[in-house]
């Protein structure tokens, strides 16, 4: 019976690749033998890891412990818990000048080494190819050193070599991997320049990728035709790129067998979208796909191996741990027995294949705000109110809000800078004006006075408009990844920190006048009319966007995200950037616009432009800030078709340069008055 058992997990682990399931093989069992299997040992999804910087860490005396204190080799604790796959990355030459390691680690001998140790455990062996000296991933893709100089046809040809070589190497050995990555997070492409893609990439540069992908191709093609090719994006969470990449794989006959996505929660999505993703791409192109990075933590290694279990048709092949020893292990080697326990549940739970993890289906994002908002931006007050202002209406002193509620606003919004106290910050006296603490203080009277609350995120110390966008100084030696992580991290833990205080906010706007980028220099665009059709890059803007929109939904998916632009009047401007940023997968519910008449246009340009981005996008729209043609501005908005104009917030209400509706005493003026009207016909 165990010669039994030996063979049904050979034939289990083979059939795995040639997607057939588990049923296939007891069929086989039971025509060959003619008797019963035990199959509690084979379960219907892998669990696997990276651990390439093991041999370094071993080469420092690193040492693995089990949970009884006894040293124990890494490949018998990490079996001895139910991993069966592991994959190692190779670079090409590490001990280059600017190589990952001048010892040579993660090169050809040490991944033979380390190969040999997969195969004597009985693991699954994946080869992570990085056609790099050093990292590659989305933020860099260096051509290794000894292949300077080489373009087109003698650079595939090359990298085909490298490419069979090392195959070749590994199937002398008897340790040929099961599973090939042709490239790393190749989502922006491999091998730059020449194999660079970003959102402004033409056919000739999709070419160019994908003939360098084909060389790597038919290198693992000729030499192992058994092993599987799986195509890495570090996409996780995102749809519409991993199609846009996928579609052009198929278009020049590039091959996957496997679809493999890192999913890191700063920079992939959340997890809905995960869910959301691998599904599609699982229906789509009928590939098994598989979650093939993540950053193992007590909080995510059920949630994502779930995920992973759930995709319909038996298509999640199942998951990999990004370097998982760091979280397994503390710095003695001691093991961390709930992380440990974690994967022996993931794994009981998936010995049973009719047993589907409880998971909901994907949540279907919708906007829920009445109409009609008659909202205020009356971020200044707390300012005012220190110097002493007071506010009145009809000689009665009141609270600001009170007297706006009572003129029928329902919305109030306020701005949020990073760290007003800052050396060239917005509130440098101290006081932290509009800075995190101050502007809870103000939205806890929000939601007393029973109003509803926008939150605008500045994502600088001070103003941030389309003239402006300065990095906060505490980011300022950020940079790529980095910098577009901080803008989650910063993110999310803001709006669970409104949360936790009691005042969720029920809309956000990630970023403010945001038409020529956020966060300069990274996230600057092209200015004004210069972005339409413009081929400059976006990407980088587009990346820091959906990093802060993610923030949000993984805080709260039900708060509504707005998009907010600075181009009331400016319809071209408006389609280019909107256009990019979709295509781009940045995911928003509704379209915020500035109208100020000096800088966007004619009113008949706000309603024209209005008009067409409601039809064009299909989304709510508000005018986000305006101060003149009070009552024109919000019956254009109210008169968008089908309801879709959402409403207007008016900006800074009670100074009589801006807003106008208060008095330099702060008494309320004839202008305020227009509002209970504006309420009263749009509700009839």
């Amino acid at each position: 019976m165990k010669e039994l058992k030996i063979l049904f997990n050979m034939m289990t682990s083979y059939i795995r690749w040639k997607k057939f399931n588990t049923s296939v093989v007891l069929l086989l069992a039971l025509t060959l033998f003619g008797c019963t299997i035990d199959t509690s040992d084979a379960p219907s999804q892998s669990i696997g890891a990276d651990i390439s910087f093991v041999p370094q860490m071993e080469s420092w005396g690193r040492s693995f412990y089990d949970t009884e204190g006894k040293e124990t080799d890494i490949f018998d604790l990490l079996k001895k818990h139910h991993f069966d796959n592991i994959r190692l990355r190779i670079f090409v030459d590490p001990s280059a000048e600017n190589g990952y390691s001048k010892d040579g680690f993660c090169d050809l001998n040490n991944t033979l080494a380390m190969a040999k140790r997969i195969k004597a455990a009985g693991m699954t062996f994946t080869l992570d190819f990085h056609y790099s000296d050093t990292w590659a991933d989305p933020d860099k893709q260096f051509k290794p050193s000894a292949w300077e100089g080489l373009t087109g046809k003698a650079l595939e040809d090359k990298l085909y070599e490298y490419t069979k070589e090392v195959l070749t190497t590994l199937k002398k050995e008897g340790v040929a991997p099961e599973i090939v990555q042709v490239g790393n997070e190749i989502s922006h492409g491999m091998v730059w320049p020449d194999g660079r893609v970003l959102d402004n990439a033409t056919e000739e540069n999709w070419a160019a990728l994908m003939g360098l992908y084909k060389a790597g191709q038919k290198a693992v093609r000729e030499v192992l035709p058994d092993s599987k090719l799986m195509v890495h994006l570090a996409l996780g969470g995102q749809n519409t790129l991993c199609r846009e990449f996928l579609d052009k794989m198929n278009q020049y006959g590039a091959e996957f067998d496997m679809i493999g996505l890192s999913y890191y929660e700063r920079w992939h999505e959340t997890y809905n979208d995960l869910k959301a993703n691998l599904y599609d791409l699982s229906k789509r192109y009928n590939k098994p796909v598989c979650v093939n990075e993540y950053g193992a933590s007590e909080e995510n290694i059920k949630i994502i191996n779930d995920i992973v279990r759930s995709v319909p048709n038996g298509l999640g092949y199942g998951t990999m741990a990004w370097e998982p020893t760091r979280a397994m292990f503390d710095k003695e080697g001691k093991p961390s027995e709930s992380i440990f326990a974690l994967y022996d549940d993931v794994y009981e739970q998936n010995l049973n294949p009719d047993q589907q993890p409880k998971v909901e289906p994907p949540f279907e994002r919708t906007v829920n705000i009445e109409r009609p908002v008659i909202g205020a931006d009356v971020s200044f007050v707390p300012q005012s109110e220190d110097r002493g202002a007071k506010y009145s209406d009809q000689g009665q002193e009141k609270d600001v809000l009170e007297i706006l509620k009572d003129h029928k606003f329902n919305w109030i919004r306020l701005r949020l800078f990073v760290d007003p106290d800052a050396e060239n910050g917005y509130s440098r006296g101290g006081k932290g004006f509009c800075g995190l603490e101050k502007t809870l203080e103000m939205a806890k009277r929000v939601k007393a006075a029973g109003m509803n609350f926008l939150l605008d995120f500045h994502y600088s110390d001070t103003w941030a408009d389309p003239g402006k966008q300065f990095t906060p100084s505490a980011w300022k030696e950020l940079h790529g990844s980095a910098l577009e992580g901080r803008i989650y991290s910063y993110t999310n833990e803001t709006i669970k920190r409104f949360i936790d205080e009691g005042v969720r906010p029920d809309m956000v706007q990630v970023g403010n006048e945001i038409n020529n980028g956020m966060v300069w220099p990274q996230g600057k665009l092209p200015e004004g009319k210069e972005k339409v059709d413009s081929d400059e890059e976006m990407e980088s803007f587009s990346v820091l966007l959906r990093c802060a929109s993610a923030a949000v939904r993984a805080a709260d998916p039900s708060i509504t995200i707005m998009v907010h632009i600075a181009c009331g009047g400016q319809n071209p401007e408006s389609v280019a950037f909107f256009d990019k940023i979709i295509s781009r997968n940045v995911k928003f519910d509704v379209i915020g616009q500035s109208y100020y008449p000096e800088y966007h246009g004619t009113l008949e340009d706000l309603e024209a432009n209005l008009n067409d981005l409601v039809t064009r996008y299909d989304k709510p729209i508000f005018v986000v800030e305006y101060h003149h043609n009070r009552k024109e501005v919000n019956d254009i908005v109210h008169n968008i078709p089908n309801g879709m104009g959402l409403g207007t917030f008016i900006w800074e209400p009670t100074s009589p340069r801006w807003g106008g509706l208060f008095d330099q005493e702060g008494n309320t003026n004839e202008n305020i008055d227009i509002y209970p009207e504006l309420h009263s016909a749009y509700t009839e």
